[in-house]
């Protein structure tokens, strides 16, 4: 269960810091759906 809320913690961070990066970097939030298209 640790191990778990460990995973939950970095998801967190990096979905804050990939937020943070594209609003500077594009000016909008982009990460989603990089990531939406990279699965399907």
């Amino acid at each position: 269960m640790f191990i778990v809320y460990r995973l939950i913690k970095l998801a967190i961070i990096c979905a804050l810091f990939f937020t943070i990066y594209d609003l500077i970097a594009f000016g909008e939030i982009t990460w989603v759906e990089r990531l939406l298209s990279q699965l399907s």
